[in-house]
């Protein structure tokens, strides 16, 4: 009778063991992936045709994604860039809280969200810059189209507005 319970004891001690563990690795992996580097994107050198901007009164402009938009993600980086034509490189961020409602702010309006364009280069064939923000582009006002080609160094992380994050493990809420 004692060795039965004995036996039962340790069943249940092994099964919760190893439930235990399973729990703790799922919980680490999503907490890992939700608050940690989730993407890198390393210099392997690409060519592109450039495409009618997507916001709201520059649809008669022309653009080239360097990072396609994530807004629940901050690129930051450096892309090397050769255009053959002339482009101003346009960093951006949505805007958020207080910045939508501010009329000094200028504002992309893409869907149904703000973005705050932020100029790093302007009328330039060529060069190598250095950028954060929800994407990157390169940009010309004018409709005829243009190729870029260009080498990017980013890394990106979660947009964790109002989080503190201490560690992989520990995060905590404002």
């Amino acid at each position: 009778m004692i060795q039965k319970k004995i036996i039962c004891n340790r069943n249940l001690l092994f099964t919760s063991s190893i439930f235990l563990t399973i729990t703790i690795i799922f919980t680490m992996s999503n907490l890992l992936l939700e608050n940690k580097i989730i993407a890198q994107q390393q210099g392997h050198q690409q060519t592109l045709s450039s495409i009618p901007h997507n916001a709201k009164g520059h649809q008669s402009h022309q653009i080239v994604n360097f990072i396609d938009l994530n807004d629940s993600v901050i690129y930051k980086g450096t892309v090397a860039f050769n255009s053959s034509k002339p482009v101003d490189i346009i960093s951006y961020k949505e805007a958020t809280g207080n910045q939508i409602t501010n009329s000094t702010i200028k504002f992309w309006e893409i869907g149904n969200k703000k973005f705050i364009p932020k100029t790093l280069l302007k009328n330039s064939t060529n060069g190598n810059v250095s950028f954060e923000g929800n994407g990157i582009i390169a940009h010309s006002t004018q409709s005829n189209p243009y190729k870029v080609t260009f080498t990017i160094n980013s890394t990106s992380t979660k947009n964790m507005e109002g989080t503190i994050v201490l560690g992989p493990l520990l995060k905590i809420f404002r």
